[in-house]
């Protein structure tokens, strides 16, 4: 009876959690699941995790000392200016000026920095690889018009200008789908932005040009449990929440570090945030680090086994991969594990260029850490001080236009009324009868005309520290009293951002260097693009190239024999991104210009600089389009040009071999018509002499007939 009740019991238990289950919303709570219940990872999984969560502490910690730094400078961009200066009881009884300029002076560089289109510009090394870049040239902007990159790039943009380090992502989404009919297809390589928040790098490593000789490189991202559980099915459940957000979200978290006694707490109640969203999120840290993997799974020595097979038997060089499968071959791989203590996996040798996913420049380095500094940190102070005259100005004009009232004892018979009624209109204010002289108002101080000139000089110090004056900016100022100067200032600004200019392009020359290696790692069906009237594809075949050479293979009995095969290899281009601080806006400027290239010609080939077409899409667009499909399109109509002339030239050679014919053909008419004339002629007089021998014969025949008659007639003697 026992053993029967004590089975009920765990009938209605289990019931009773299948229906909680099922009732649990996202951010229900678990309590009483022990998440060390069971074993999570193996002990080779544990140690290797072991390491890793060392190492992340260790940079973690390194970065900490910064991150008070991009909280003011964030705060400064959202304009919370008073953040910390006063307590709360105080910022209610003053204005609280902000003129928030540094923002918009962030914004202004954002603006010129972001005008051109970041396209890449493809020139092959190779006479034989000019037709690859031409084709990446086609398709590189619909790619990228795809992910959005050209969003994601002004986010990067605004992050390096307020901070000071520009960092991207290169990868590789396995979970895209795109495509459409026999077009489809599955993942496609994405650029990201990675936000500071989630970036650990090496601390050793003092400047990020130097980032590829970092020995690892982590990231922390905040992920759900749904997250967890559909890509890793086996590991992931194990995952549990924790919370560690503000290890990554650090602009989430105001207060992060900051005790709430310390004396210049503020409350940050007002912040779009709250804590319990994140019950149901744990972090994502993805450990990627270069040379020998650390450990091979099967499925990774799998994988590489069979791509060898299958490229030995297209006669391809395999020694690559069999040199992954044994894992002896240098590469980049990543460990993803949970903050919560959940080892999820290891892939060994994850792009095939060997080099970290990531690319990163910063600003104004300061050769002690990577991160910098960016054109904010030096604007916080000088807008803390026209906050505070500009607010110095206000209370002083609020304080002289309410001044104040002196008076004899019993002559204002009703203060209350005088306090309530004093600035409205038409007031009515009671006075002791025959007292109207006893009282007097003090009329209240001006603003000092020193505050108005620190105001003008912290304006100015606002344009001078990024370089962004008001003419640059299309505003008039009082200071310029002549177009030249106006032009100069202009000029001087572009020429403070030049060096920007130049480090994102340099940045983005490396993003789409290893954009190009992802192609042809894993485009293996033929991606379309139609681009300026004609389709364009790429993939990994059209982007592959090839060398012989020769494979040592062992065979069953020992014996090694050579095996010519075809080595495969990504050609290399010299990328080049046009970034620049100034882009002209204006149609007519565009439209006076592409007249002016409309009847200029290419010394070299003699084509036109520019077609008609390019002038109507001006008309239409307001901007004139790439030269570079401009070319392409002058290039192509020149190509059917001469084929029409070859054409044209073929056609007047067979008119020509044709009325030669004609003429011979003609003379052979007049030749056989002679010959038959004189055929005719001479058959006639054959036919002549034929008939006067007939008529020679029958004369000679009638004589001999009548010979004998005329001699038997003749008389005797």
């Amino acid at each position: 009876m026992a053993a029967i009740l004590e089975k009920a019991k765990e009938k209605v238990k289990t019931a009773v959690k299948n229906t909680t289950d099922k009732l649990e919303g996202i951010f229900t709570s678990s309590d009483g699941v022990d998440p060390n219940a069971k074993v999570i990872n193996t002990d080779d999984q544990q140690k290797l995790y072991d390491n890793i969560m060392q190492d992340y502490n260790v940079f973690k910690a390194a970065r900490q000392s910064v991150e008070p730094l991009w909280r003011e400078e964030m705060r400064f961009y959202d304009g919370d200016h008073w953040y910390g200066l006063r307590s709360p009881s105080a910022s209610r009884l003053r204005p609280n000026s902000v003129d928030n300029i540094a923002w918009a002076q962030v914004e202004s560089i954002v603006g010129k920095l972001s005008g051109w289109d970041p396209w890449p510009d493809f020139q092959a090394q190779e006479q034989r690889d000019e037709p690859k870049a031409s084709d990446l040239n086609a398709y590189m902007p619909y790619e990228l018009a795809q992910i959005k990159f050209k969003q994601k790039y002004i986010h990067a943009i605004r992050q390096c200008i307020v901070h000071g380090p520009l960092v991207f992502k290169t990868v590789f989404d396995p979970n895209v789908e795109g495509g459409r009919g026999m077009n489809r297809f599955i993942g496609r390589n994405d650029i990201i932005p990675v936000d500071l928040g989630s970036f650990f790098p090496d601390p050793r490593i003092t400047d990020f040009i130097y980032l590829q000789e970092m020995g690892a490189i982590i990231i922390n991202t905040r992920k759900t449990m749904e997250y967890f559980q559909e890509r890793w099915p086996e590991q992931g459940p194990k995952v549990q929440p924790d919370n560690m957000a503000q290890d990554v979200q650090i602009f989430t978290y105001p207060n992060y570090g900051m005790a709430q006694n310390v004396f210049n707490f503020t409350d940050t109640t007002w912040y779009p945030w709250d804590a319990s969203t994140q019950t149901k999120t744990a972090g994502l840290i993805e450990y990627w680090y270069r040379g020998l993997p650390k450990m091979m799974t099967n499925e990774d020595k799998q994988l590489f086994r069979e791509m060898a097979e299958e490229k030995l038997m297209q006669s391809k060089d395999p020694s690559e991969c069999l040199a992954k499968a044994r894992g002896t071959m240098e590469g980049v791989h990543c460990v993803y594990v949970s903050t919560s203590g959940v080892f999820l996996e290891h892939k060994s040798y994850v792009y095939d260029h060997g080099q970290y996913p990531f690319t990163a420049r910063t600003l104004f380095p300061n050769g002690r850490n990577v991160w910098g500094k960016g054109f904010m940190r030096d604007m916080i102070k000088p807008q803390i001080m026209l906050n505070k005259f500009a607010e110095i100005a206000v209370e002083t004009s609020a304080k002289s236009g309410n001044s104040a009232i002196v008076y004899e004892e019993g002559v204002i018979t009703k203060p209350q009324t005088w306090k309530e009624q004093r600035s409205q209109e038409s007031a009515m204010l009671p006075v002791a009868q025959g007292r109207m002289n006893d009282w007097k108002e003090l009329q209240g101080v001006n603003v000092p005309e020193t505050v108005f000139k620190m105001l003008n000089y912290y304006q100015e110090m606002l344009q001078k520290i990024p370089g962004q004056f008001d003419s640059s900016n299309g505003q008039p100022n009082s200071n310029v009293t002549s177009g030249e100067q106006a032009k100069a200032l202009i000029a001087a600004a572009s020429t403070r951002l030049n060096p920007v200019s130049d480090l994102i392009s340099d940045a983005l020359s490396d993003v789409f260097g290893q954009y190009i290696e992802l192609i042809a790692q894993f485009y293996t069906d033929q991606r379309i693009a139609r681009v300026t009237g004609r389709q364009v594809s790429m993939g990994r075949d059209s982007l592959i190239s090839h060398v012989p050479t020769t494979f040592q293979k062992t065979t069953d009995d020992g014996q090694t024999t050579e095996i010519p095969v075809m080595e495969e290899y990504v050609p290399e281009f010299d990328i080049i991104v046009k970034i620049t601080a100034e882009k002209p806006s204006d149609m007519q400027y565009w439209l006076n210009l592409a007249f002016n290239l409309l009847p200029l010609a290419d010394p070299i080939t003699g084509l036109p600089l520019i077609d008609a077409e390019a002038v109507q899409y001006v008309i239409q667009n307001g901007r004139m389009e790439s030269m570079d499909i401009i070319e392409k399109r002058i290039q192509e109509k020149s190509g059917i040009m001469q084929q029409f002339q070859q054409v044209q030239q073929q056609n007047q050679q067979l008119q020509a071999e044709n009325a030669g014919m004609q003429q011979q053909l003609s003379e052979l008419v007049s030749m056989k018509q002679q010959q038959e004339a004189e055929d005719r002629h001479f058959n006639r007089g054959m036919q002549s002499r034929k008939m006067d021998l007939e008529e020679a014969k029958m004369t000679n025949q009638i004589m001999k007939d009548q010979a004998p008659i005329l001699m038997g007639g003749a008389p005797s003697g």
